[in-house]
């Protein structure tokens, strides 16, 4: 028997190698998703409101998944940490928090390697936004992403509220245009 069997039978782990990589498993799934949100991209006349759909699908499936157990009643603060550490770093996406209180979040997005390593860029920001939106939203349903307006469009910073205003829960529709491409040009 060698070494790396008899270490896996004491279920003693000797470095980071020998342990089963949950990030793999996470952008596996990460990428399933995404695949099939081009996939349904395509097939709908390039919507890209399908791929918000599907990434807000697969943010509440994480939650349900991974986040949802670990605490009855969540803080900005405590959820944000949460995240963090079980789905956003896996993933390898990283944000700049500028405020973080009881009720509203600011932050910037500063690495995302779907959106980095994908040709859909657009769809893959768009993608990405569904999945923290269904995030958000599982631990705060009365709540909204909101992005804020569009000064860079590499470093968009995003507001997250516990508890949004009607005007709030009406920015789907804007952040769809201002994170995509896929408007169509001849004003149709």
């Amino acid at each position: 028997m060698s070494e790396l069997e008899i270490r896996k039978k004491e279920n003693v782990h000797g470095s980071w190698e020998d342990i089963p990589s949950e990030k793999e498993q996470l952008t596996d799934w990460q990428h399933s998703a995404f695949t099939a949100a081009l996939e349904k991209l395509q097939t709908e006349h390039r919507n890209p409101d399908s791929v918000m759909r599907i990434g807000e699908a697969f943010g509440r499936g994480l939650f349900a998944q991974r986040i949802k157990d670990k605490a009855p009643d969540w803080t900005m603060k405590e959820w944000f940490q949460e995240i963090e550490k079980d789905v956003w770093g896996p993933l390898g996406t990283e944000f700049t928090f500028t405020k973080i209180s009881h009720d509203v979040t600011t932050t910037f997005l500063n690495r995302n390697p779907l959106a980095h390593n994908s040709q859909e860029q657009p769809a893959a920001s768009l993608f990405n936004f569904g999945v923290m939106r269904g995030l958000f939203l599982s631990a705060f349903p009365q709540g909204e992403l909101v992005l804020n307006e569009m000064k860079n469009k590499d470093r968009p910073e995003f507001i997250f509220k516990t508890n949004a205003s009607a005007k709030d829960k009406l920015e789907r529709e804007r952040v769809i245009r201002s994170l995509t491409f896929l408007k169509k040009e001849d004003g149709a």
